[in-house]
């Protein structure tokens, strides 16, 4: 650690503040401690002592304020003023032996800030630093930018940092990213993207929110609080329009930021999918197209998620989904049918689902040729498409398991109409594919010769009631059972079977 300055607006503290201005600006740490807590001060020594970054300092009486900057190759100074609070805060609040201390309490605040794109000098903008250092708790708001009006006690769980944790490189246990969660066949929802958002309560003057994004240029906007429920956003992009133009300053300057937030943000749960988001945001009036997406966890906010961040979702997403189609006919493969299954038992809703599959596939495949069974998959893939486009609802699903296998995933209640609609559609064009030849008998794939015009659809349908435990692995056990009972029935046909809660029952149904 370089020597420390000391002492407030004296010459060499606003130099060292200048040398280090352009680096990525600079933060404040500030720190009270309880009289009589001698182990909490000694702890702060400690923390001082291993701080690389710190290069100022100041005490007054139990008081304490310090000045961090960036050294090269670090994250930005956010993260560096969060780490360098955290790893204070497990200090302050364990004892020699890292055993939790509950007596030992402290007040930890943090803020950062970088030169003035307004003119404003150096004094100045330290001033402020140093004032919103005082007024916030970095870890009861959800990030650094969060006034509260006053302190709170810090009482966090003790967590290990180190120099690789400041670096990025950690080799820690982190959260899955939402990637992996869609690998792992579960629904990715918005919570999984939620991040830190700069916050105020709704009597903040427009003047402090102005000032934030003066000193704090790659924040995009504010969320805007009452109770920690948000109740509003303001864009940076629309604060400076109104300021900009000819009585903007005089009539804003010193009014509440709830009289121009926008009161109608588009606020979700955490636990709503990506896609259903993506969706609400893009049928947004165009004036707020990119606007952030406000998440809450049971009404509290729980962060904030831009827009460019839910796209790289979905396209993430979808560039996963694209790589493991089935490459014939484009549907979603395994992965994407688990994912489906999930969502849909994790919503507690009745559900359908319906396996189809080709009876006396292989018999056509001898008999005509790989190429013409290859454009028979792709018809029967088309005719399921079809089918839910004229019958089903927008967010039924359709994947391809593999060969002449396939899924559908439906709303309970248009589920029977799919199956009989299904193969009417399905012998309507069938016959298409054996050239005129007039077929009154196949062969089984154990060559016995059976009476039978040509190739038939076999439908599975089972119908959840949302009740009774199911998983996605029960699905094709209890398929296994339904297929097997399909194919002993002449002719393309669907059977059905209700999974409830009391009892199993199953019904057949054929043409």
């Amino acid at each position: 650690m370089e020597e420390i300055g000391y002492g407030l607006f004296n010459r060499d503290m606003i130099r060292g503040i200048k040398e280090r201005w352009n680096n990525g600006g600079i933060s404040a740490i500030y720190v009270r401690i309880d009289s009589g807590q001698s182990a909490a001060e000694s702890s702060l020594l400690l923390w001082e002592s291993d701080q690389k970054r710190l290069f100022w300092r100041l005490r007054l009486e139990n008081e304490y304020y310090y000045l961090l900057a960036r050294q090269s190759g670090d994250p930005p100074i956010e993260q560096v003023a969060q780490l360098a609070a955290e790893l204070l805060n497990k200090r302050m609040n364990a004892d020699p032996a890292g055993s939790r201390r509950d007596s030992v309490k402290a007040h930890i605040g943090y803020a950062v800030a970088f030169p003035s794109s307004a003119g404003r000098s150096t004094e100045t903008v330290v001033y402020r630093l140093l004032r919103d250092a005082l007024l916030l708790n970095a870890y009861a708001a959800p990030v650094p930018y969060a006034f509260h009006g006053g302190l709170a006690e810090v009482d966090t769980t003790a967590v290990t940092l180190d120099s690789a944790e400041l670096t990025g490189q950690s080799g820690e246990k982190r959260n899955k990213q939402p990637l992996e969660l869609y690998r792992s066949g579960k629904p990715i929802a918005i919570g999984q993207l939620a991040a830190p958002f700069p916050v105020f309560q709704s009597r903040t003057l427009v003047s402090e929110v102005a000032y934030m994004f003066d000193t704090n240029p790659k924040a995009p906007g504010v969320i805007i609080v009452a109770d920690n429920r948000p109740v509003g956003l303001l864009m940076k992009e629309k604060l400076h329009q109104l300021l900009a133009g000819q009585f903007g300053l005089p009539l804003y300057w010193n009014r509440g930021v709830e009289r121009i937030m926008n009161d109608q943000p588009l606020i979700v749960d955490e636990n709503m999918p990506v896609e259903q988001v993506s969706q609400l945001a893009m049928n947004r009036h165009y004036a707020h197209l990119y606007d952030v997406v406000i998440i809450t966890r049971n009404g509290q906010l729980a962060g904030a998620a831009s827009i460019r961040s839910i796209l790289e979702c979905m396209t993430a997403m979808r560039t996963e989904a694209a790589r493991e189609a089935n490459p014939l006919t484009g549907l979603p493969g395994n992965e994407g049918i688990q994912t489906e299954l999930h969502r849909r038992i994790q919503a507690c809703r009745p559900f359908a689902v319906i396996y189809a599959d080709l009876d006396y596939f292989k018999w056509f495949n001898d008999c005509f040729g790989f190429g013409l069974g290859d454009g028979m998959i792709r018809y029967l893939a088309d005719t399921l498409g079809k089918e839910l486009e004229q019958h089903g609802t927008p967010g039924d699903f359709v994947g391809h398991i593999g060969g002449d296998d396939f899924i559908i995933v439906a709303e309970a209640a248009n589920a029977e109409m799919i199956c009989q609609s299904l193969i009417t559609r399905f012998e309507a064009g069938v016959k298409a594919f054996y050239g005129g030849v007039e077929v009154t008998s196949v062969e089984d794939r154990h060559g016995n010769v059976v009476e039978q015009e040509g190739v038939a659809l076999s439908l599975s349908l089972m119908v959840w009631d949302g009740i009774v435990p199911l998983t996605p692995e029960d699905i094709p056990r209890l398929a296994a059972k339904l297929k097997k009972r399909a194919k002993s029935l002449k002719g393309s046909v669907y059977v059905l079977e209700h999974i409830t809660g009391m009892h199993h029952g199953e019904d057949r149904k054929y043409t």
